[in-house]
């Protein structure tokens, strides 16, 4: 297993104001041993990049949950920069939240870990969790033909590429969308699949992975035909939301349904995305020894769950990812998104709590078998670490590594991108 931790960046990121608040930890690598103090520094500036030097901050530590190690207040004009220490004394990650009263409300967050690479997920896996997926990929392709639907649009091809929106069958009559951009040439060519971070989904191909020799699959995970704009797309989103709403009495699509495993919104795209990825892995234009997955937040989750239930797929890379340690907040620490539990009604909660860990990315990622690269934010409160940490922990293959995002909150820093993902997924 290679343990090259690698450090984004070195200062949580400055608010847009002019002023801000910034944090630092008395360690580079942010990381440390249980039981051991970590000390923050907090600066609070002005305009001027100053220190102020009236008013005051509050500052609380955190497990990133439920459970606070300190809070305390300090007079700026008695001190600027602060300092205040905190510890975990088991396993996962410590949060530092500064909020200063100036003009304007100001707040800073740096996060720091604690033995990492011993962090579990908050539910068990199912002794039953391979036979289910297993069982549940069988019976698709036994009882649902394929009826795979691949249209040509003329205004996406060119001299270099050509583009295709494509769908599959997937249970319950439905179909999971999606775009296809495959360069003009003889291949075989290598492969990047992707699934889109949380939101409406993309309308039109990437045609530009074709243009660099690659053929490129990307799919929504919403089971209504993409449409012809972004903004019409966001509606047919927003409707859907309502819809759903309505039937589950959850807030958004990604937590409807999750009283059943069978019901859950996910269980049956992830079945459709999987067998996309079984057609796309048969067609003879395409280069087996280089078929890669790579994706972000909702897409990072649907890392984990790809790569473990495809073998196709020969290396992965999985940022931020989301949908893993679905039931974090078990051992008292937030819960990854979608935070499903916290967002079921009342009467829905007890077998979600039964459903969730068959979706967890977590339990998908002890299947894994190809080479994958993951990264993490220390400061995101959308897809905690220590939910990504949990999916990190679970992959048994030797090849596998985490990069730090020190100070990073639920994006990813383009250098990170660059070495994930330009220098590594898509090389040979």
């Amino acid at each position: 297993m290679m343990i090259r931790h690698m450090i984004a960046l070195a200062l949580a990121p400055l608010m847009a104001l002019a002023q801000s608040v910034e944090i630092t930890s008395d360690r580079a690598s942010a990381v440390y041993a249980c039981g051991e103090p970590a000390t923050f520094s907090i600066s609070v500036l002005g305009a001027d990049k100053q220190p102020v030097k009236s008013g005051r901050v509050s500052v609380t530590i955190s497990n990133f949950g439920t459970h606070v190690i300190t809070n305390a207040t300090f007079d700026l004009a008695l001190e600027n920069p602060v300092k205040i220490a905190g510890a975990l004394r088991e396993p996962g990650f410590l949060k530092c939240v500064a909020n200063a009263k100036l003009d304007k409300d100001c707040k800073g967050i740096f996060g720091v870990a604690y033995e990492p690479e011993k962090i579990v997920a908050g539910s068990e896996r199912p002794a039953d969790f391979d036979a289910f997926w297993n069982a549940a990929v069988r019976k698709l392709y036994a009882e649902v033909p394929p009826d795979v639907r691949v249209e040509r649009v003329a205004k996406w091809c060119n001299d270099k590429h050509e583009c295709f929106k494509v769908s599959f069958a997937t249970f319950d009559r439905v179909r999971v969308y999606g775009f296809l951009s495959v360069p003009v040439g003889k291949g075989p060519f290598p492969v990047e699949v992707n699934v889109p971070g949380a939101g409406p989904g993309v309308v039109g191909p990437n045609s530009g992975m074709a243009d660099r020799g690659f053929i490129h699959l990307v799919m929504n995970v919403h089971p209504f035909e993409p449409a012809a704009d972004a903004e019409a797309q966001k509606k047919l989103y927003e409707d859907q939301d309502k819809r759903l709403n309505a039937q589950y009495g959850t807030p958004r699509y990604c937590q409807s349904g999750a009283a059943k495993r069978e019901t859950y919104f996910y269980y049956r795209i992830i079945l459709g995305i999987n067998r996309a990825v079984n057609w796309l892995a048969a067609r003879p234009d395409v280069d087996k020894t280089r078929f890669c997955y790579g994706g972000t937040s909702q897409g990072g989750g649907f890392g984990f769950i790809l790569c473990g239930l495809n073998k196709n797929f020969t290396k992965g890379t999985i940022h931020v990812p989301a949908m893993t340690d679905l039931l974090g907040f078990q051992k008292g620490r937030d819960s990854g998104w979608p935070k499903l539990i916290e967002n079921m009604r009342a009467e829905d909660k007890e077998s979600a709590l039964k459903v969730a860990p068959y979706f967890d990315g977590a339990h998908f990622a002890a299947r894994i078998t190809c080479p994958v690269r993951v990264s993490v934010g220390f400061i995101d409160e959308t897809c905690p670490p220590a939910a990504v940490y949990s999916g990190y922990n679970a992959v048994r293959v030797k090849d596998k590594d985490i990069v730090h995002g020190i100070g990073m909150t639920h994006r990813v820093f383009p250098k990170i991108y660059e070495q994930l993902d330009q220098q590594w997924l898509r090389v040979k």
